[in-house]
């Protein structure tokens, strides 16, 4: 075996192909990351290109939409841009509608069938819908890709027909001014720029809206001025009118008094051709106060910040004739409290003051005819006072004695109705209480003969066949309450013939008091009258009054007691009217050889000291108005007087009170 060594000229060659293959592999690199560096500065350059195309195209939407402040121009040029330049398919503006409190729908493209696009137009967005919140509440945008699972935003896709959109608010105010969206159909989204949260693809919208954005402000901020104008334009010329025409002269002077403006009527006032002539004839308004003083008095109030109206003063007329005028101003004040100037009203009051004057001379030339007048007045005034008293005291008189012959009239008109009530009702319950009676005795009969049944019916109860219908007739007989029926007969019968009885008292008592209709004096037992009165009144004393009745054994008096009744009963409701809760009347009769007498107590409110002497006046009551005539105790009093008795009263307030009435056995 032969080993070769190299030589020196072998390693030199060795290490020049070593150097070479590393120089090839290094430039080999150099050349893949020159073509890599190549396609990325391509792919940047295009780019570059389209975001430079897009500046371009956004520039040129920028000259457009500024060129105008028609907003309907501005969002036409606005969707081609979103059409041609960033390829979406459908696009939507909406505006806030005041009326419905929403967005409605103002501008739309992209939607080819026409029913699809009527639908769509018809759109409002409410102010509380809840796509709306975020957005209200600062959001930039709302984005709803093919596969958001937000509610809010799917709910959308149908009612915008879009399966993707981008919805962005417009303007930086609190509430949008408009709303944009874009987006694309289910149909024909892969055929355009798709809906992505990319960076990239926000950004180009993101440019579109800022622009939009600040034309839309400028629209509204020009229309809003543009208005703004206008309303003033309009208040200028509606001042202008009104200053011009106005019948009171309009004036406006520094604190000094000179001349700042005036209208027609001031100068017309004033006797002078035109405004323009009193202001340059008159230096400072204090030459035209007749008196100096009238003008420091309202200085004095404007200093005080106190508006002054309806200010009386004399002024001189350009002729030298003076002219009465009514003077209301105000003053304006600056920072520093210092008035800046006087705005003021002044209206002719001559007229009026002429008037005045007339009036003043009628009235003292009419002043003197009356006090002339009077004096002859006076004189016969004197003969006919007696005479006017003699009528006033006859008038009242007859006013008393009409009233109570017609309360007479009425209460025997109601003891006529009375009587026959009671007559027509007597008859009937003599039957009813009749029958009830023969009723009880048959019932006692039947009651007797059932009893007798059932022990005979017991005796039977041995035979078998009888003793089941014996068994059947106890079953039917304990269904029907029969024991329970034959036990109440007795309570109802007798429950019945007690209220028969009653009301037949009450029919007799009804009677009795109706006696008032009889004139004649006849031989009566007044404590019956009494009996039969409370009966009468009973409802009237039950509720707050306990009645005690402490009857003596008196004599019939010769009397007519249908109207004594009358008395009593007008007594005993009064006394009840007296008592504001639980009470009690008491009652008394007594005699002696002559008279009867009648006691009557309450213990009620009392009568005042100072009215007791007025209680038996006719038309005096001490009730409240509406409550009372003030004739029932007048008419007692002549119903007692007619008797030839007498009528005592004693009361104290808060104790009661008692009536005496005094009545004579005979009569004559």
């Amino acid at each position: 075996m032969t080993i070769n060594y190299p030589t020196n000229d072998d390693s030199q060659e060795t290490g020049e192909i070593t150097a070479l293959k590393l120089e090839k592999d290094t430039l080999t690199q150099q050349v893949k990351r020159l073509i890599k560096a190549e396609g990325n500065l391509y792919k940047y350059q295009e780019e570059l290109d389209a975001q430079l195309k897009e500046y371009k195209d956004l520039y040129e939407l920028s000259r457009k939409i500024y060129a105008t402040l028609d907003i309907r121009r501005i969002f036409e040029h606005t969707i081609q841009y979103v059409i041609n330049n960033l390829e979406y398919e459908r696009v939507l503006f909406f505006q806030p509608e005041e009326d419905l409190g929403g967005y409605t729908v103002c501008a739309i493209d992209g939607y080819y069938d026409g029913q699809e696009k009527d639908n769509v137009a018809g759109l409002t967005i409410f102010q509380d819908d809840p796509l709306l919140l975020p957005l209200l509440a600062g959001r930039e945008y709302l984005i709803c890709k093919t596969d958001s699972d937000d509610k809010d935003v799917q709910e959308y896709r149908a009612r915008f027909l879009m399966s993707e959109y981008l919805i962005y608010p417009l303007g930086s105010r609190e509430r949008p001014l408009a709303l944009l969206v874009v987006g694309n159909s289910p149909e024909n989204a892969e055929f355009h720029r798709r809906v992505s949260d990319d960076e990239t693809a926000l950004l180009g919208m993101g440019n579109l809206v800022g622009l939009l954005s600040s034309a839309v402000e400028n629209h509204f901020l020009y229309a809003d001025r543009k208005n703004a104008l206008e309303h003033e334009r309009l208040a200028e010329e509606k001042y202008r009118g009104i200053f011009e025409n106005a019948l009171e002269g309009i004036l406006q002077t520094t604190p000094e008094g000179r001349f700042l403006s005036c209208n027609p009527a001031t100068a017309a006032i004033l006797g002078y051709s035109s405004p323009a002539e009193l202001i340059e004839s008159i230096p400072t308004i204090a030459q035209l106060y007749v008196s100096p003083q009238r003008r420091q008095e309202m200085y004095a109030l404007l200093r005080k910040k106190r508006d002054v109206k309806n200010f009386e003063v004399e002024m001189y007329r350009k002729d030298g004739g003076k002219q009465w005028v009514l003077v209301s101003t105000r003053p304006i004040f600056n920072e520093m409290d210092e008035i800046i100037y006087v705005d003021g009203i002044i209206q002719d009051i001559s007229e009026r003051k002429r008037a005045e004057d007339a009036i003043q001379e009628l009235n003292e030339e009419l002043e003197q005819r009356v006090i002339d007048r009077t004096k002859e007045l006076v004189a016969t005034n004197l003969d006919l006072r007696d005479v006017t008293s003699q009528l006033e005291s006859a008038y009242s008189e007859l006013k008393a004695t009409q009233s109570r012959m017609l309360q007479q009239e009425k209460m025997a008109s109601i003891g006529q109705l009375a009587a026959g009530v009671a007559h027509e009702i007597n008859n009937p319950m003599g039957f009813i209480i009749s029958n009830l009676n023969s009723l009880k005795k048959y019932i006692d009969k039947v009651t007797g003969f059932i009893k007798i049944q059932s022990e005979s019916v017991e005796r039977l109860s041995g035979n078998g066949v009888i003793h089941d219908i014996l068994k059947d007739l106890n079953e039917q007989k304990k269904s029907l309450k029969i024991d329970y029926i034959l036990g109440d007969l007795d309570n109802l019968i007798k429950e019945s013939l007690d209220g028969a009885e009653r009301v037949k008292k009450i029919v007799q008592e009804l009677k009795s008091f109706s006696r008032l209709d009889e004139s004649d004096i006849k031989m009566a037992d007044i404590n019956e009258g009494l009996e039969s009165t409370i009966n009468i009144i009973w409802n009237e004393l039950k509720y707050n009054t306990t009645v005690k009745k402490e009857y003596g054994n008196i004599p019939q008096a010769n009397c007519n007691l249908g109207q004594l009744n009358q008395v009593f009963m007008n007594i005993l409701v009064n006394a009840a009217h007296a008592i504001e809760s639980q009470g009690e009347i008491t009652v008394r009769t007594s005699s002696d050889e002559d008279n009867i007498y009648i006691s009557i107590s309450d213990t009620g409110t009392g009568i005042p000291a100072d009215k007791l002497n007025r209680i038996f006046e006719p038309f005096y009551t001490t009730k409240e108005v509406g409550k009372g005539t003030g004739l029932g105790l007048s008419i007692a009093y002549d119903i007692v007087k007619k008797h030839n008795g007498e009528i005592r009263l004693e009361s104290e307030v808060g104790k009661g009170t008692t009536f005496t009435i005094i009545v004579p056995i005979s009569q004559g």
